[in-house]
């Protein structure tokens, strides 16, 4: 099976469509760690309500035990999920845009590659760290 040879322009375009920058402002390397320590804490919140509102058990009656039942059936788990990463090639042109306007870059010279990436990749990404406009 022949594959056709990529020119450097269409494997540059390919990274910046593919690959993905941390936006959210925390290290790399220890976020595997972050991420398995918010889910944990998440747990860690749901049984301590739960716990509360056992340790409230005084006296036992049948209509207390089916109440307490039901709050505890009301407490929620404590959701956390992960923020996706940039695409590349939006998260490149924002730092030029953010050097332009400090006046680090005062002429802006974007290349058409990075045009073509910054057309197809989402937009739903989160700017907090960036301050990325929208």
């Amino acid at each position: 099976m022949n594959r056709k040879k990529l020119t450097p322009q269409e494997k540059k375009l390919l990274s910046y469509l593919k690959d993905t920058r941390n936006t959210y402002g925390e290290s790399r390397s220890r976020s595997r760690f972050a991420i398995a320590k918010r889910k944990a804490i998440g747990h860690q919140a749901f049984r301590h309500e739960q716990k509360i509102i056992l340790n409230k058990i005084v006296d036992i009656n049948d209509e207390e035990i089916e109440k307490i039942e039901s709050q505890v059936k009301a407490v929620k788990p404590k959701k956390w999920r992960k923020i996706s990463d940039a695409p590349l090639g939006e998260f490149v042109s924002a730092l030029l845009n953010i050097r332009k306007k400090s006046g680090v870059n005062i002429t802006l010279k974007t290349s058409r590659i990075l045009e073509k990436a910054e057309r197809k990749s989402p937009k739903s990404w989160s700017r907090n760290r960036w301050r990325l406009p929208k």
